[in-house]
């Protein structure tokens, strides 16, 4: 039998680091905001769901 083995660390980032992290989820923040947009747009207009690839 297989046994997993899990690692916690705990992050303790700098200014610097902490600013880039708030910029990285403000952006992926925007993105999934943006594409949930569309999908509700598409919806609405009784087109067919966006995917991935589109």
């Amino acid at each position: 039998m297989q046994r997993l083995q899990a690692f916690k660390y705990e992050l303790m980032p700098n200014g610097e680091q902490v600013r880039k992290m708030r910029q990285f989820a403000g952006m992926a923040r925007f993105v999934f905001n943006r594409g949930l947009a569309l999908q509700k747009a598409r919806y609405e207009a009784g087109d067919k769901k966006l995917g991935y690839a589109a």
